[in-house]
This record gives structure tokens, C-alpha cells and sequence, in this order.
């Protein structure tokens, strides 16, 4: 039998599978709440509270587009307020509101379980060389021309229904 680590597949296509696996992962710890989707925005709002959209965009790989839509439906639910920058109209700068934040805390600490769980056998600097390693393998991608693309991500986490059998 062939294991993972055994099968030759593109580093893309290793962290796609890593993503869908991690994220998997955080959905289900993150059930309990009313929030389905977007954890990374809040977990970088906890670093970085206070930041441009267009810091959001920058550092998540968001395109401005879907921004727009992630901060709309995040001001709606209550979980962020956003304020025009008094210096620069066309800026917009993006706080947690009260209840942001305290659901900010349960999604850091479930990110940080997770990262916990998965580094378990992994020494501390071979941890910090896989995140400079990271670094500079998206780093040496915008170097390169890509078409933007655009994640839909729909809410993960819950059951498809399946369709009823046919009697026969």
C-alpha cells in the first residue's frame, strides 16, 4: 500500500489537501458559534485590529471584490464596525466589535489547538523553518503572472442531505 508521503503530487496540490483537512478541522471545533466561515479574517483582526480592508486583502489574498462582501456580511452579523479614515475618505479601517471579539477568542484558541495537535512531533525549529519555508514559496508565487481567482467559501461543517433511495 502506497502512504501519503510516498505519492509525488505538486506542493499546491499537498497544501490544497492540507487546507481542506485543517479547515475541516476548525469548522467542527468552531460548531458552537453562529459563525460558519471567514475564521481567518477574525483571527488576523485579533493581531491586527484596527487595519485597512485593504491590509485584510493584502494579507489574506482576498481579492478586494469579495472583501467588500466578507466585511458587509460581517458588519451585519455585528461582529466588526468599519470607519473611514478621516485623513483619506476612499480608506475604510476595520474593528471587532464586542461581540466580534469574543467570539475572536474562541476561534484563536481552536486555531492554536489545532497548530498544537499538528506540530506534536515536530520540533520547534523545524516549525519555524516550515513557516519561513511558506513564506517564501508565496512569496516567490507573486512573482509570477496568475489569473485571479475567486474561493467561494460556502459553509463547510454541515450535512448534505442526501437524496431518499428509489423504491424499486
Amino acid at each position: 500500500m502506497i502512504t501519503n508521503s510516498e505519492i509525488n503530487i505538486p506542493v499546491g496540490t499537498r497544501a490544497l489537501i492540507m487546507s481542506k483537512l485543517y479547515y475541516g478541522v476548525l469548522s467542527k471545533s468552531l460548531e458552537s458559534l453562529d459563525i460558519d466561515r471567514y475564521f481567518s479574517v477574525f483571527y488576523f483582526l485579533n493581531e491586527n485590529n484596527g487595519c485597512t480592508q485593504q491590509c485584510i486583502c493584502n494579507h489574506l489574498a482576498i481579492d478586494k471584490t469579495a472583501m467588500v462582501k466578507v466585511i458587509d456580511s460581517l458588519i451585519a452579523a455585528g461582529y466588526i464596525e468599519k470607519k473611514v479614515n478621516p485623513a483619506d475618505r476612499r480608506e475604510n479601517f476595520i474593528f471587532l466589535t464586542r461581540k466580534g471579539a469574543k467570539h475572536t477568542f474562541k476561534i484563536v484558541d481552536s486555531f492554536r489547538k489545532i497548530d498544537d495537535v499538528i506540530f506534536k512531533d515536530v520540533s520547534k525549529p523545524d516549525q519555524d523553518t516550515f513557516g519561513r519555508v511558506l513564506c517564501k514559496l508565496c512569496s516567490n508565487l507573486k512573482d509570477l503572472p496568475a489569473n485571479d481567482l475567486f474561493f467561494n467559501y460556502k459553509k463547510t461543517g454541515k450535512s448534505i442531505k442526501k437524496p431518499e433511495k428509489l423504491n424499486k
